[in-house]
């Protein structure tokens, strides 16, 4: 029977063929639809996500992320997302999933796109456990800032220059607007901080507010990055090494994150010359610590990219959300200003005195828990043997990962007004309350041996930028230590202390993209001298 069945097939015309051809393929994706729609039936979730991944492709291409994840809830706290992934909004879920002792494992496909060169590693690509706490055990020292003696100064020194440069450039007077786009000068401070931090020396973004790299301008390849971080099928052509070498990122580039490798590349050979001198510096402290010339070639870009826009992102948000709340502005400039009066802020001030304005705190965790600098994602994969989750049974194999944007509006956790930017939240409620709210803000930060290793220099410069903008007349100040929500802090008062600021399109302050980190652009900004 098969050998007429062939000769027929062999006569068919051309339409006939394409019309048996299409037939058959539409039967293998049905077929194979519902094999990858079965093991995970039983997830509430979009019905295309259950089987498809034009779900998440269709809204990364219109936008429209911030939304669904947001409203996830509506299913549940777990919630199908993807063919083989699901989201969770779950505090005590994803302390279990990160705990020391759990057999979660990292997704290769989510993880996989965080490889800057087809030939290196960093500590965010490595799967295998073991390896990444070897890894991780070189770096955390230096991430943390103990090997760094002037870790507090460095930091001073970047948001005095951020402060010097707002001042020079971008200082607005009655009937003279200089505007200046912030989503840009927010990168150009915190890339210049952990450029500082890492290898002694800044960048040079703060010298007279510009992308002297060009690796900031181009958006655009920037949100394809972030599509191909949530896509699997993209990701593996995007990072298919043969086509990554041949069209990646090379240390000869003159623009853009090629040119900042050839940048590091140089720096790094010079640490590992014979006659060398030690630094007290991240890149010192890896390097004592025993990272191989070949492994800081990897980390280096890493700590760059990924220490940079973070924080980035919550200063944008934090000042975003104090320049459309009057009373939260005008109620944190007046706890700055007694500060100032009752001698209980230096110039610079420190990370110490900052952490005892609470309203100031209130402001910058409600900013962080608004604009979380990832939104969803970091999954894991469930052991071979399966879990149970929520009362649901879950195949091994599944990936799950944080959603974040849900989480930060659960109304069991932030109550029935979880939407709105309102920072008195973290100051009315109870001691207990405000604990489970601590925790549930720094899920983002992951946990156990996941931990985000950068947290202590961004709480730093969040502290320090948005009190101290103020440039002393004897010059540059140094004084501040730092981890991502850190950094904001100073920053912050910086800001606030020297600055009133305005956005210059309130109808549209701002646009923005919610991928696998928020992409913010035009956030126009009116800075003038703060009123005494």
């Amino acid at each position: 029977m098969d050998l007429p069945i062939i000769t027929n097939l062999s006569t068919l015309s051309t339409p006939a063929l394409c019309g048996w051809l299409t037939a058959l393929l539409a039967i293998w994706y049905v077929v194979t639809a519902i094999q990858t729609w079965y093991p995970l039936r039983h997830v509430p979730g979009p019905r295309l996500a259950s089987f498809s991944y034009l779900w998440m492709l269709w809204n990364d291409i219109r936008g429209t992320n911030f939304e669904k994840y947001t409203n996830f809830g509506k299913y549940g706290s777990l919630v199908r997302n993807g063919p083989r992934s699901l989201v969770t909004d779950d505090p005590e879920v994803l302390r279990k999933i990160s705990g020391a002792r759990s057999r979660y494992t990292r997704d290769e496909h989510y993880y996989s796109a965080s490889r800057v060169e087809a030939d290196r590693e960093n500590m965010i690509t490595i799967l295998d456990t073991a390896r990444h706490d070897a890894w991780k055990a070189k770096v955390a020292s230096g991430y943390s800032g103990k090997e760094n003696p002037d870790l507090e100064q460095a930091v001073d020194e970047q948001v005095m220059r951020l402060v010097d440069l707002i001042r020079r450039k971008y200082l607005s007077t009655s009937g003279n607007l200089r505007a200046v786009d912030f989503s840009l000068l927010s990168r150009y401070f915190t890339i210049d901080v952990v450029s500082r931090l890492g290898h002694g020396k800044a960048m040079g973004h703060l010298d007279e507010g510009e992308d002297v790299f060009g690796w900031f301008g181009d958006v655009k390849k920037l949100i394809v990055f972030l599509i191909a971080t949530d896509i699997p099928w993209i990701r593996r052509v995007v990072m298919w090494k043969p086509l990554f070498r041949r069209f990646g990122p090379k240390p000869t580039d003159r623009r853009g994150i090629g040119r900042v490798l050839g940048y590091t590349r140089n720096i790094i050979a010079e640490r590992f010359e014979k006659d060398a001198e030690p630094h007290q510096d991240m890149f010192g402290a890896f390097i004592r610590r025993g990272l191989t010339k070949e492994q800081l070639e990897g980390e280096a870009v890493l700590q760059l990219v990924g220490g940079s826009d973070t924080t980035a992102t919550t200063i944008r948000g934090v000042i975003l959300h104090l320049a459309t709340s009057p009373s939260a502005y005008n109620q944190l400039k007046a706890e700055i200003k007694e500060a100032i009066a009752q001698g209980r802020a230096s110039s610079p001030i420190t990370l110490q005195e900052a952490l005892k304005l609470p309203y100031l705190q209130a402001v910058i965790w409600e900013g962080f828990r608004m604009r979380t600098p990832v939104t969803w994602g970091h999954y894991k994969v469930v052991p071979p043997e399966g879990d149970t989750i929520n009362g649901l049974f879950i195949p091994g194999g599944t990936a799950i990962g944080h959603n974040s944007l849900a989480l930060a509006r659960r109304k069991d956790i932030w109550g029935d007004d979880a939407a709105v930017f309102r920072p008195e939240r973290w100051l009315e409620c109870s001691a207990e309350k405000k604990l489970e709210m601590d925790r549930a803000v720094e899920i983002v930060f992951g946990g156990g041996r996941w931990m985000c290793a950068g947290k202590p220099i961004a709480v730093m410069e969040l502290n320090k930028v948005f009190f101290e903008v103020r440039l002393p007349s004897h010059g540059l100040l140094a004084g501040m230590p730092c981890p991502p929500a850190q950094l904001t802090q100073n920053v912050m008062v910086q800001l606030l202390r020297v600055f009133d600021f305005a956005l210059v399109n309130p109808v549209m302050p701002v646009k923005e993209t919610a991928l696998a980190g928020f992409v913010h652009t035009d956030m126009w900004m009116r800075f003038t001298e703060a009123k005494a």
